[in-house]
């Protein structure tokens, strides 16, 4: 069943701005109209009601008493105004749409010189009683001419132009909004390359300006920020290299241990930071290749199932067929099994391992009954250096670079990752290759 947000085209600015604007416009009609109706118009048209009552007697007394119906007749063909006589021995009219003079008495209700004024079905009409004598006028149209659709057509055809002219002006007074609304949803999802057009000079152009000048602020940080770390990464290597050839010279103790086991921290970190540059540098590009996956899954989740809780694999078909990178599709699975067993605790149930495929992708699911995550932090896990442990103690280790290299080979792969998690109740990690590889082959 499809269901209608009715609100959402009142959320728009364009719309809201429209509502006051056409709201502003009835209200001066009205208040307007109301002014000049009672103090312009009912002026003017009290003059004009005294002469025409003065031409409606004067009419009656050239139709004559009793009534003469050929003079009539000829009175209404010359001017359109249809002549209804009514008394209690006979009545007439020069046209049947003519009301009744006890139907006109109901809608008139202004009197000059004892003719009574007022409106029946949109059109003005007059009545006049003469003892026992009553005359009714009304303004006839021409059958056929369409006067009154007409009419009706041509005000509802500038309604609408107007309307419409007003909507399409608003529109293009707040286009700048809406570059910068959509500016501001591409720089979040990390495009600062975007740039929002300036083509105004007033108070949008300028905002648009002062936009696009903190967008640049922003990338020159980030890309300083991580040309910074590119540039110290690479300069550690050596000295780690050195490091680990004296430590091979050291005799065996606790003290080497432990310092063999923090020089590997750091070059797991330093190989993190220049394998994700690596592979958002346009040259660096995956080595892909047909590839079983089904053997490498096996040995990744073989190679971890003696750590506690253990690791569970199911539903693993013999022949995964995929186009990937092997190396880096391994780096995936390693680090999802490692953060997996990092939040569980040796009591808990073990990781499940799982596969899903179907025409669109293979998804393999890896699935933990540790700590959970809160779903204030889900949103920023896959970004470097988060952790949702910030206080970077022994017992969880790591420095949030795991997940974020993993988004950026699955990004690579043109694959998704994503995560279900719940505090208390563990964490669920979704990969997923694409089964179709024509654009990464090419």
């Amino acid at each position: 069943m499809i269901s209608v947000k009715w609100g959402r085209p009142f959320r728009s600015l364009y719309t809201k701005l429209f509502l006051i604007i056409f709201s502003t416009g009835i209200l001066l009609f009205v208040g307007v109209g109301s002014i000049y109706f009672h103090a312009v118009r009912e002026g003017g048209i009290g003059i004009w009601r005294e002469h025409a009552a003065l031409y409606l007697n004067h009419l009656i007394d050239e139709i004559g008493s009793p009534p003469n119906l050929a003079v009539a007749r000829q009175f209404t063909e010359q001017t359109n105004l249809g002549i209804r006589y009514q008394n209690p021995e006979r009545e007439w009219f020069t046209a049947e749409e003519i009301p009744t003079f006890k139907q006109a008495q109901k809608w008139t209700w202004r009197e000059r010189s004892g003719v009574r004024f007022g409106w029946w079905r949109g059109t003005m009409v007059m009545a006049v009683e003469r003892e026992q004598d009553a005359f009714v006028f009304i303004q006839l149209y021409p059958e056929g001419t369409g006067f009154e659709t007409f009419w009706a057509f041509v005000m509802l055809g500038g309604v609408v132009l107007i309307l419409s002219g007003t909507y399409a002006t608003l529109r293009w007074l707040f286009r700048p909004l809406r570059d910068l609304s959509r500016g501001v949803e591409l720089i979040s999802a990390g495009d600062l390359e975007y740039r929002v057009p300036e083509y105004r000079k007033d108070q949008f152009g300028r905002l648009s300006e002062a936009f696009n000048r903190m967008t640049r602020r922003i990338q020159h940080m980030i890309t300083a920020r991580e040309r910074l770390l590119l540039d110290v990464s690479h300069e550690l290597r050596s000295p780690l290299t050195r490091m680990k050839v004296a430590l091979e010279f050291l005799p065996d103790s606790e003290v080497r241990n432990n310092v063999t086991h923090d020089v590997d921290e750091m070059e797991t970190m330093v190989t993190g930071i220049l394998e994700n540059a690596r592979l958002h540098s346009e040259y660096g590009k995956l080595n892909l290749s047909e590839f079983n996956l089904a053997p490498l899954l096996q040995e990744v989740v073989t190679e971890f199932r003696d750590q506690p809780p253990g690791v569970h694999l199911t539903a693993l078909p013999p022949t995964l067929l995929l186009t990937v990178d092997a190396e880096q599709t391994r780096i995936v699975l390693k680090n999802l099994l490692t953060n997996a067993l990092k939040y569980s605790t040796p009591e808990s149930a073990p990781v499940d391992v799982r596969v899903q495929t179907d025409e669109q992708q293979t998804v393999i699911e890896v699935a933990d009954h540790g700590v959970g995550i809160t779903q204030d932090n889900q949103a920023f896990i896959f970004e470097p250096f988060y952790r949702t442990d910030s206080s970077r103690t022994k017992t969880t280790g790591g420095y949030g670079l795991g997940l974020s290299l993993c988004k950026t080979i699955m990004e690579a792969h043109q694959g998704t990752i994503s995560v279900i998690s719940e505090p208390g109740c563990g964490s669920v990690f979704r990969v997923g290759f694409p089964s179709k590889h024509d654009s990464l082959a090419s």
